[in-house]
């Protein structure tokens, strides 16, 4: 378990999960979801099994949630772990399990089904957590998922909004492996796949949804997991976690912010720019903005609320500078504050 992993797609796919559960001979489920998910539930899926449901607050993953999390799981070890929801309920998942590997508990089978269009953290082995405002990562091949059921179905009670965060999370992942100091052959084969369907689906798929762009979407949101999952993410990333932490402002939206101004800071070349279907580092930051403005996401601080020459010099002194060192250019503090000062 744990680099193997098992891709289940289509509309109505949740509905093999049971089976998947029972060709392992699972009979109790961990299951975790956001809020939303209990009316499914209450409708029949996962009906013949005993399942203890525990619903994940609002908002990323704290060490406090792990704790309690991990308590309510540990009181029965034999449960399979199901996670049904977005970014934060698979990392809390992935939490879960490596707890159970410091503590010598039997790593549990986990199966999870993605509800949004976008934190690929379904095709990745590590989990973002927050402790004390701060952002830190776990990291085990043991937390990558068993089994992934991509299901469009599950992701038409998306808003637009909630779309939009996180298909620009996808685009964002897709770019950030691309240009990643350890990109690969298959990183880059994995982020190019996944930046060709964001550009045809991702408007249609926050603006005018059907089955087929969510569908769509969710492969593009696994291909940029299964790219980061070889590279991990960069400057824009390093930034992000600041606003996120401090302001509250979700990450699709905070790492889109930032993620136009490194086409110039990176100076990208022409492969990265040619997938975009662009010719020059501003041109590639002004599509980025005006596909970001027509799904109603903020493109300056202003837009968010934020007063930048207020904030600058503390979001600089908390850059995560671990993921910046995947960045092809090293941190220049002063280059990065000209930049956001004058385009953002």
């Amino acid at each position: 378990m744990g680099s193997f992993q098992k891709l289940i797609k289509g509309a109505g796919s949740i509905s093999l999960l049971s089976s998947e559960l029972l060709d392992v001979d699972k009979k109790e489920v961990f299951l975790i979801s956001g809020l939303h998910f209990q009316k499914q539930i209450k409708e029949g899926l996962l009906s013949e099994f005993k399942v203890d449901h525990y619903i994940k607050t609002p908002g990323y993953v704290t060490e406090d949630e792990i704790v309690l999390a991990f308590q309510k799981f540990s009181g029965n070890i034999n449960q399979a772990i199901v996670a049904i929801g977005g970014g934060s309920v698979i990392d809390l998942a992935k939490a879960i399990i490596h707890r159970c590997i410091q503590s010598g508990i039997p790593v549990p089978l986990f199966i999870t089904a993605p509800t949004t269009t976008g934190s690929g953290s379904e095709a990745t082995h590590f989990a973002v957590v927050y402790k004390e405002s701060k952002k830190y990562s776990l990291e085990n091949q043991l937390l990558l998922p068993a089994v992934v059921v991509l299901d469009p179905v599950l992701t038409m009670s998306q808003t637009p909004y909630q779309s939009a965060v996180s298909g620009m999370d996808v685009l964002a992942q897709a770019v950030e492996s691309y240009w990643n100091k350890n990109a690969t052959p298959d990183s880059k084969k994995y982020a190019a796949e996944s930046i060709s369907i964001w550009k045809k689906y991702f408007l249609l798929s926050v603006n005018n949804p059907d089955l087929q762009a969510r569908s769509e979407m969710q492969i593009a949101a696994y291909l940029a997991g299964k790219a980061i999952n070889i590279t991990r993410t960069t400057g824009p990333h390093a930034l992000s976690y600041y606003l996120t932490a401090h302001y509250q402002i979700p990450h699709g939206q905070a790492v889109a912010l930032f993620l136009p101004l490194f086409f110039i800071y990176n100076n990208s070349g022409n492969e990265l720019l040619s997938l975009l279907d662009v010719h020059t580092v501003l041109e590639a930051k002004e599509f980025v903005q005006d596909v970001m403005k027509k799904t109603g996401l903020a493109c300056s601080f202003e837009e968010l609320g934020l007063h930048k020459e207020l904030l600058i010099d503390e979001l600089l002194n908390e850059v995560n500078q671990e993921r910046f060192g995947n960045n092809p250019v090293q941190f220049d503090r002063e280059h990065l504050k000209k930049l956001i000062l004058e385009y953002l």
